[in-house]
């Protein structure tokens, strides 16, 4: 490794950078962008000229000829060089994007020169003095059209990487607006001469990933899954020769590209590397607690791919032996088996967290994490989803028995599974233990379990006497998904007013408000009226009125808020311009006006449909009363 200092201007003069397809997307926040230029800023003159500044090391790799597209070629015969940024894209995708800012703002007849020794030659096609590595790469359509402004060039997809690349570039816009051209001068000449560069040179980038097993810089922490690439690229430089090693660092960096890619698809955020990289190991070992922490798959995966990995246990159960089974020595066949398996997967794991909502299946994975949300869960859904191309039936099939026992088992009493399992059936199926056709078997054969009519009451009372919130139905996990499931019931074949996609948008709204007194005063006296109730009593009893099933809805969060406490004519009529539920509480003659008459009323009616979502449950009157109101007395 040849190490020497640079500045911008002597980095840029006969260089060409490239970043690999296997690098993480641009990363820096408003954080790292602040820290940039407030270091910019205090760069002061000392004896005629800025004083240099240490900005970072950048580590270079050489690209040679058969590795340069046609035009780079052309460029090359004219002894330029291209190298691919092994560490430090980072602090240079942001110069690059501060300085072409920068250049837009000098005089125009300085203009030209610049443009062509820091952003590009101007030959058909242009070649960009920094790029991604392949010209197709979306982030490097957008990071051309978008912030070096190549209007020829097509669109590209927004992530969570081009939208951290448009954030800099208006964070710098932002910036300049307000600087006078004097200063703007003086910032240019900031950059290209002040900014100075540990440059160093590889020669043989397998022989030295683990140098980037540290923090960056002014940068980002790496994450386990960059240091894992590190360390896998690194074995294979070990492997006895005869091994396709150029082969296989081709498939790692490939892979870690492809899981980048997944991981920051969605424009709004990108997916936790770490906890993805913890959820797939859980499908290749066994962990302590049904699926590994991240924490504890950084310890468990490092331990898998080291020299000494015979010296740790296969799987991480507690009370193992002396003799228990031991990890197997890194190989080839190892290294490249995990790599390809971690590329397979990430798809999957992205479409649980973003489901295709125009399809049966997409709408049961919402709901089913609407449920249960638990990294277990979204592990095991992905990898039924990794199923669905070869038997898509099944794999339907299979998504609605799931979401029919997480709904059970949301309620209190009658629960079938302990919902940490499915973490160990996803590994199960991973590693062909059992078959899509044997875990459909055992689905159905668990909920053929009947409803013990008496623990789902028991369960329900609870809920009223439970210490750290007696709050009834209201504290009930699986609430808001019945009430969706209600709100379909009274749909039909109608267009539907609120969907699943906006779960996540609406809140459970109390009709009769918790805060009665301001103006369901009278509605309350009523109720109270002829119930001699201790004062013990009533507090209860107003407390099982309020949160009794009949008593909650679903509403959009907007609309709740707007609500809040405004007595029955006011809701009444916001409720006539409602979803579905609301419009029933509005209409229904019965139940006008609200009162604990009409709360009885309407619980009766909704346990009827959570009784046809339950399968085979009959409840008497009695049963019925002492579900909603706890006791005779309270209804």
């Amino acid at each position: 490794m040849n190490t020497t200092d640079l500045n911008l201007s002597d980095l840029f003069s006969n260089r060409f950078f490239r970043i690999p397809d296997y690098q993480r997307g641009y990363a820096w926040g408003e954080t790292q962008l602040t820290d940039l230029w407030e270091d910019l800023e205090d760069i002061a003159i000392d004896q005629g000229k800025y004083r240099p500044h240490f900005i970072g090391t950048i580590s270079l790799q050489e690209l040679n000829v058969s590795q340069l597209s046609t035009p780079e070629l052309q460029v090359s015969q004219d002894g330029k060089k291209f190298y691919n940024i092994v560490d430090g894209q980072q602090r240079l995708t942001t110069i690059s994007i501060l300085l072409f800012e920068v250049i837009k703002r000098l005089p125009l007849k300085r203009r030209k020169d610049l443009i062509s020794q820091y952003i590009y030659i101007n030959q058909k096609p242009r070649v960009y003095r920094f790029a991604y590595s392949s010209i197709d790469n979306n982030n490097n359509l957008y990071l051309i059209r978008e912030i070096f402004e190549e209007e020829k060039v097509c669109s590209a997809r927004s992530n969570v990487y081009t939208n951290n690349l448009i954030r800099a570039k208006n964070f710098f816009q932002e910036k300049l607006k307000t600087l006078k051209q004097d200063k703007i001068n003086e910032l240019y000449t900031k950059i290209v001469t002040a900014l100075f560069f540990d440059v160093k040179y590889i020669g043989n980038n397998l022989d030295v990933q683990s140098v980037f097993e540290t923090m960056n810089n002014r940068g980002k922490p790496l994450t386990t899954l960059e240091k894992l690439k590190n360390r896998l690229l690194y074995l294979c430089s070990k492997l006895p020769s005869g091994n396709d090693i150029q082969g296989l660092s081709s498939t790692i960096n490939r892979s870690w590209g492809n899981v980048y890619e997944w991981l920051g698809r969605n424009v709004e955020a990108m997916l936790n590397e770490d906890e993805f990289l913890s959820a797939h190991l859980t499908l290749l070992r066994v962990p302590q607690d049904y699926i590994y922490s991240e924490q504890m798959a950084e310890q468990k995966v490092f331990r898998m791919f080291c020299n000494r990995a015979i010296n740790y246990n296969y799987s991480d159960t507690r009370g193992q032996h002396e003799n228990a089974k031991k990890e197997p020595a890194v190989t080839y066949k190892k290294i490249y088996d995990y790599a390809v398996d971690l590329d397979n997967f990430v798809p999957y794991w992205y479409k649980i967290h973003f489901p295709d909502t125009k399809t049966e299946d997409g709408i049961r994975l919402l709901k089913i994490q609407a449920l249960n949300g638990s990294k277990e869960m979204k592990l095991f859904l992905a990898k039924i989803l990794s199923l669905a191309s070869k038997k898509p039936d099944k794999v339907s099939e299979c998504l609605s028995l799931v979401e029919k026992i997480v709904f059970r088992d949301t309620i209190p009493g009658i629960g079938l599974m302990d919902e940490r399992s499915f973490a160990t059936k996803a590994r199960s199926l991973h590693l062909g233990d059992i078959t899509l056709d044997d875990l459909n078997d055992e689905l159905r054969s668990s909920l053929s379990t009947p409803c013990n009519k008496q623990s789902l009451i028991a369960g329900f009372r609870n809920l009223f006497n439970y210490q750290r919130g007696n709050i009834g139905f209201h504290r009930w996990s699986g609430l808001k998904y019945f009430l969706f499931e209600y709100e379909d019931s009274l749909r039909g074949k109608q267009l539907a007013h609120l969907t699943w996609e906006q779960y996540d948008n609406t809140s459970i709204e109390h009709i009769m408000p918790k805060n009665y007194s301001e103006n369901w005063q009278n509605e309350m006296s009523e109720y109270l009226s002829d119930k001699h109730f201790s004062p013990e009593e009533e507090y209860k009893a107003k407390n099982i009125i309020l949160n009794s099933l009949g008593n909650l809805t679903i509403i959009q969060n907007i609309k709740n808020s707007e609500l809040g406490n405004n007595k029955w004519s006011i809701k009444k009529e916001a409720y006539s311009k409602g979803c579905f539920s609301e419009i029933e509480i509005s209409s229904t003659t019965a139940w006008n006006p609200w009162s604990s008459q009409a709360i009885y009323l309407r619980g009766k009616k909704m346990l009827s449909v959570l009784t046809s979502l339950l399968g085979t449950l009959n409840l008497s009157l009695k049963d019925i009363e002492d579900l909603l109101f706890y006791e005779k007395k309270y209804i």
